[in-house]
């Protein structure tokens, strides 16, 4: 090969390299692989870009050894027992989660993963939640706080408009900011009147049960989903981003063919 040759092969051979992207290293020995996955509950039965089908494929294509759902243990212990004898799942509380009792159980058998329950909600937090909403939507004295709610939720109206159900827009930081934006002014207007029940509150009981459930998996290099409203996907992200033992991964990818 002449020197013009090897130049030019030298200097392909660079242009290549730079162009390839570079691998992600591997993470350390122990580390648990986590992604949160949003859920739009029942337009999951409704929508066709984020059906139960279009659910189960993704699920499928992170091969979890754990699901982390949405349901208290309570409940769960209910719906999984219900599902076991039955075939079917007769447990109140899940039937606004179309995504367990469609998605998530069928998948257990097939998959073999575990399903750890991390909601905590409870009856009386969702009652008084719903009694305190009433009142403060008929008090005369708030009416200038739904006004400011109103306004501020337009922003989050308008960029979800015709996307609410689009899993690659749900998981963007495109969506999570306007969710984010939303929610924090629902919480400084109503977060006191709603207590336990408030969208702070409810959101550092839920992680609390998240973060309890990573320590006891801490160190076995699981494949750990995170199946939560869609809502609430940001306000969790903020946490583990913190931890530093385990790897997040973007559930948007799931979605890519």
């Amino acid at each position: 090969m002449n020197f013009a040759k090897a130049c030019l092969f030298g200097l392909l051979t660079l242009v290549i390299a730079c162009s390839a992207p570079a691998e992600k290293p591997a993470p350390p020995p122990g580390t648990n692989i986590v992604t949160v996955m949003g859920a739009v509950h029942g337009q999951h039965r409704r929508s066709e870009s984020y059906s139960l089908a279009v659910l189960q494929a993704a699920i499928q294509k992170f091969d979890p050894d754990v699901i982390m759902v949405e349901l208290p243990p309570e409940r769960f212990a209910v719906a999984s027992a219900n599902y076991e004898q039955f075939g079917e799942v007769r447990e109140s509380r899940t039937d606004d989660f179309p995504e367990l009792i469609d998605g998530v159980f069928p998948l257990r058998k097939k998959l073999g993963f575990e399903i750890v329950p991390v909601a905590a909600w409870t009856q009386k937090i969702a009652d008084d939640r719903r009694a305190a909403l009433a009142r403060l939507e008929s008090d005369p004295t708030r009416a200038e706080d739904w006004v400011k709610f109103q306004a501020a939720a337009a922003p989050y109206n308008q960029a979800v408009r015709g996307r609410s159900d689009d899993p690659l827009f749900i998981h963007t930081k495109t969506y999570d900011n306007a969710v984010k934006a939303r929610q924090d002014i629902y919480e400084e207007l109503f977060g006191d009147d709603l207590g336990p029940g408030g969208w702070q509150n409810i959101n550092v009981a839920h992680y609390q049960k998240i973060d309890a459930a990573l320590d006891d998996l801490k160190g076995q290099e699981k494949r750990i989903l995170i199946l939560y409203g869609a809502w609430h996907k940001y306000w969790f992200l903020e946490q583990l981003e913190t931890r530093d033992d385990i790897q997040l991964v973007n559930a948007a990818d799931l979605f890519l063919d």
